[in-house]
């Protein structure tokens, strides 16, 4: 495998684990905007708005790094 297709498939697992972080992302919004609506302020809803910023912030991070790799690619 050249170091091409290596870096490529590389870019490829990181979309995959981008996509996974939005769904969780996602998935969390909705549930503590469901107990937000519901009134339910308790431990478990501000569990979830600090999983929110944490699983951002991951995906911000994660995204900067596909791009770093994606621009190392003009030097392959």
């Amino acid at each position: 495998m050249s170091k091409l297709d290596k870096a490529k498939e590389y870019i490829g697992m990181l979309k995959v684990y981008m996509g996974i972080l939005i769904a969780l992302v996602i998935s969390d919004v909705f549930g503590t905007a469901k107990l937000f609506n519901a009134e339910e302020i308790t431990v478990t809803f501000w569990f979830g708005v600090v999983s929110i910023i944490v699983l951002s912030l991951l995906f911000m991070k994660l995204a900067k790094h596909t791009h770093q790799k994606i621009n190392e690619l003009e030097e392959l």
